[in-house]
């Protein structure tokens, strides 16, 4: 018997936010994200954006989507929209967050090495807002 994937919900923007808080956590303690931060250039934040969709729509796709019954009346498109935006919101917000608590802005200097730092947070924290889709495909 196939499961049948359930509505997104309020639950779901919680657990992706503290899903890309957890993982976010992780990255933080690797101090070279400063470096990184400041050597990227504009290619490289295309590219990490980029490959952030790419992560997350595939997430998106694999874990939930597949799931659906009804594809006909249930397009891709609006399926992916909601979960996306709440998962790639979340991951930049607590990019953002993490990056000012603990005052790496200030290590980075300008504007344009903080958003550079909250690009590359984001990718890592993406997929840890996608781990509540995951984990409850798991079956215990």
């Amino acid at each position: 018997m196939k499961d049948k994937m359930q509505h997104f919900s309020k639950q779901d923007v919680f657990y992706s936010f503290f899903g890309a808080l957890f993982v976010g956590f992780v990255f933080l303690s690797k101090a070279f994200i400063i470096d990184i931060a400041r050597s990227l250039k504009s290619i490289n934040v295309v590219v990490i954006i980029l490959l952030t969709i790419l992560f997350v729509t595939l997430q998106i796709y694999f874990v939930g989507y597949i799931k659906v019954v009804d594809k006909k009346n249930r397009p891709f498109y609006e399926f992916w929209a909601k979960r996306f935006l709440t998962v790639y919101i979340s991951s930049i917000f607590v990019s953002f967050l993490l990056i000012y608590v603990y005052g790496i802005d200030k290590m980075l200097g300008n504007f344009s090495n903080i958003f550079k730092a909250a690009v590359a947070f984001s990718l890592p924290c993406s997929l840890g807002a996608t781990l509540s889709d995951l984990v409850k495909k798991i079956k215990f």
